[in-house]
């Protein structure tokens, strides 16, 4: 008797009747799913009128009149299914959840940056502490030198062949000679200005103008030390070795280098304002 009566109510509900006409078809849930595009689980839920609370209202009458009409059962015959309301308890359960998980992933969030930052700064420290020992190693070294009274003037070159200038082969040696004898003497500053001269002429020379104070050493492809002081501003530097050069300048907006007379790049030194170091070979 009450297994009739349960019979009974089924039927009188919306998913007991389209189960029932369904079945009458002799239609299974995997088909009326097929043809509904829906999934069997949602044709199930329709039928026991049990349906997913996170289903919008409006998808859930579209379903069901569909499946009514598959069936050939009318819509005014059919009652709405009500979505189940989740618990309050249950709701705030989701919620505590979720919350707990955005704030995990706040906070591994906040720790890879902080990491991050940490890196940077370190980095950036450890290139601040090397400069500073750059630069003080420089004083040291220019302190030494004012105290053994060393002059920061151009290091003479080569063995001295270089910077003579050989008269023209036709030219007679008596001319030479007599040319020489009526020729008045020359002054300190011409004298002084013939280095730059034969620097000039060698393809191969190294040539620095200074604007300013400038701390530098020069060292040549065979390991010669070719000049370690200070320049002045004003000064002109005409070095001569075995290329390719290796430059150590402590203030690279204080100078200009030239090459095979062609000018250095020193832009990304001065931009940084770091102490150069680099190698100067020919192009």
């Amino acid at each position: 008797m009450n297994t009739e009566a349960l019979q009974d109510q089924a039927l009188t509900t919306t998913g007991g009747r389209l189960r029932q006409a369904r079945e009458n078809m002799g239609l299974s849930q995997q088909a009326v799913a097929e043809q509904l595009c829906l999934k069997v689980s949602t044709v199930r839920d329709i039928e026991d009128d049990h349906v997913n609370p996170n289903l919008a209202s409006t998808f859930l009458r579209g379903y069901t009149r569909s499946y009514a009409r598959l069936v050939h059962i009318s819509e005014e015959e059919l009652t709405p299914i009500k979505a189940l309301k989740v618990a309050p308890m249950q709701s705030f359960s989701l919620g505590k959840t979720r919350k707990k998980r955005d704030s995990w992933l706040m906070g591994v969030t906040w720790l890879i940056l902080f990491v991050v930052i940490g890196l940077t700064g370190a980095w950036w420290w450890q290139n601040h502490q090397a400069q500073q020992q750059d630069i003080a190693d420089m004083a040291d070294q220019s302190s030494a030198q004012l105290l053994r009274g060393d002059d920061a003037t151009s290091v003479p070159l080569g063995d001295g062949a270089d910077d003579v200038v050989q008269p023209p082969a036709d030219q007679p040696a008596d001319a030479d000679a007599g040319a020489s004898a009526a020729a008045p003497p020359s002054s300190p500053a011409s004298a002084a200005s013939a280095p730059d001269i034969a620097g000039q002429t060698d393809g191969n020379a190294l040539v620095m103008n200074f604007t300013g104070d400038c701390w530098l050493e020069v060292f040549d492809a065979g390991g010669k030390k070719l000049f370690s002081g200070i320049q002045h501003s004003g000064a002109r530097l005409n070095l001569t070795g075995q290329a390719p050069y290796k430059l150590k300048i402590g203030a690279p907006a204080a100078v200009q280098v030239q090459y095979q007379s062609k000018p250095v790049d020193l832009s990304r030194f001065i931009r940084s304002n770091q102490v150069a170091r680099l190698t100067v070979a020919a192009q």
